[in-house]
């Protein structure tokens, strides 16, 4: 029985002429709801693909590939002497945290030997390949990455075509400038109050008409309306950030993307994870200023940042990136990278090559033991 393992938060394609073939294997590995479960995924995956002898790629949209160029994104390394080793350390973290899990995978399950303390993260170190879902006209691929790994651009969902705005928000729209969107999505906000006030005064003290996502974290509760701002609940990005000025979010990945698509300026509030590698990349291609923490999230640093993305010269380079990323195709670029890396078929298996193919998730628990 073969097998090709594409992982973006455990996905696993199947050239195989029955699902029942399967299905009961896969099953069995856990009951988990499919997510992104990053290199916990990785380590499950490259478990799995071993256990089923089946090449397995990584699709993802942050680097976990060493560089010298910049660090680890879970990393807080300043030092580009640190670069390369920050992949290791953040492997090694992991890992301790999965480790049982994955040796009673291993053990119970695929019936290999368990992994020692050393060996086992896989995620920065296999000879696996890498597709890596950004524009390289944003974060270029590394000199020192094989051609093993791929940055194939970004992925979007056309959601714009379909969507009907409320009058109330066109209207508004065609009442003044172009606004700043700010908003944090799902993100929990500590003090929601006190940052609603900062981004009002902040556009107050600029000059400038802003949309506020209100968002989960409870931002745009204002004692009075205010006739320069404009408060939303949801509105898909691809539509909306066509009709802004520029724009201040998180910084997840997602949303970075759709922000530089729509050629605007941008400022990064990152809250954890891959959020504060994508604010300095932004700085970096001069299209953004620093990336500002939440935890930092003031007033002066409100109003420098807008004032920064007004500047003429940066959005020159927000709608030069955005030509560049125009000719891009992130998701025909990674089908492509998949393929590229597939080791070349036996004759005995070409008989697979007319055969369906169907997917499916491999639902394996990273819940640690309770």
């Amino acid at each position: 029985m073969k097998q090709t393992n594409l992982c973006s938060s455990s996905f696993v394609i199947h050239p195989l002429s029955s699902r029942e073939e399967t299905g009961e294997t896969l099953d069995s590995l856990g009951s988990r709801e499919p997510g992104d479960c990053g290199e916990a995924c990785d380590n499950q995956t490259y478990t799995c693909s071993r256990g089923f002898e089946s090449p397995t790629s990584y699709i993802f949209t942050m680097p976990w590939t060493p560089t010298s160029e910049f660090p680890h994104p879970l990393s807080r390394v300043k030092q580009p002497a640190g670069y390369r080793l920050s992949y290791q350390i953040v492997d090694s973290m992991i890992w301790l945290g999965i480790r049982d899990m994955i040796n009673d995978l291993r053990k119970k399950k695929l019936k290999l030997r368990p992994v020692t303390y050393l060996s086992g993260s896989q995620g920065s170190e296999a000879d696996v390949p890498h597709a890596y879902i950004w524009s390289p006209h944003l974060v270029p691929k590394p000199k020192d990455w094989g051609p093993k790994v791929d940055v194939v651009g970004f992925c979007f969902l056309d959601l714009a075509s379909n969507y009907e705005p409320p009058q109330q928000l066109v209207d508004w729209l065609k009442a003044g400038p172009k606004p700043i969107y700010i908003g944090f999505g799902s993100l929990p906000v500590q003090e929601p109050q006190k940052m609603t006030q900062i981004i009002v005064q902040a556009l107050e003290m600029t000059g400038q008409r802003g949309i506020i996502n209100k968002g989960w974290g409870g931002l745009g509760n204002l004692a009075e309306p205010k006739d320069f701002v404009y408060l939303l609940d949801n509105c898909p990005h691809d539509w909306l950030f066509l009709q802004c000025a520029a724009v201040v979010h998180h910084g997840g990945a997602g949303t970075t993307a759709a922000g530089l698509k729509a050629a605007c300026p941008t400022t990064i509030v990152p809250f954890f994870g891959d959020q504060p590698f994508w604010g300095e990349r932004v700085h970096a291609r001069g299209v953004g200023p620093p990336p500002i923490p939440v935890e930092e999230f003031s007033l002066p640093k409100l109003v420098d940042a807008i004032q920064f993305m007004l500047d003429s010269k940066v959005k020159e380079r927000a709608v030069e990136l955005a030509k560049a990323m125009e000719n891009e195709d992130g998701v025909a670029g990674a089908v492509n990278a998949f393929f590229k890396q597939l080791p070349r078929r036996k004759p005995e298996q070409s008989q697979h090559l007319n055969q369906p193919i169907f997917s499916q998730y491999v639902n394996v628990s990273v819940a640690p033991k309770s």
